[in-house]
């Protein structure tokens, strides 16, 4: 099991890194994945984690303590909405057109509803343990 568990965490976090250069895959849900797996499979895996500077300031701070300032999450919205606006000017997809803009629209309620305290007020119910 232990050895599954690090093998998912490893694919969700090569699906997390080449996410950043495709629109509408969420990267950061896959590297939240990733810590759950990784966590989840070895103590050495969850220190190791645990004391990455990246982990302790995208992951740690920004979700578990919900505190991603509102400019950092606007540029999150900006960039995201760019890199949705490329294929929105190039296609001539009409169905493609509409789901662009409401993906947008669902990530920035979605984002807003978790960070304003809206949306899981006590934490992420499953990483109540891990969070700290």
């Amino acid at each position: 099991m232990k050895i599954l568990l690090i093998a998912l965490g490893a694919l969700s976090f090569a699906i997390g890194t080449v996410a950043i250069w495709i629109p509408g895959i969420p990267t950061a849900g896959f590297y939240v994945l990733t810590a759950i797996l990784w966590s989840k499979s070895s103590k050495r895996l969850d220190t190791w984690l645990q004391n990455n500077k990246y982990y302790k300031q995208y992951v740690h701070q920004g979700v578990f303590e919900r505190q991603l300032p509102l400019k950092a999450r606007i540029i999150i919205y900006l960039v995201t909405a760019g890199m949705m606006a490329i294929p929105f000017f190039k296609t001539d997809l009409v169905w493609l057109k509409i789901v662009l803009p409401l993906t947008s629209l669902t990530q920035i309620v979605s984002m807003e509803s978790y960070y304003r305290g809206y949306l899981w007020r006590d934490g992420i119910p499953f990483m109540k343990n891990n969070n700290k």
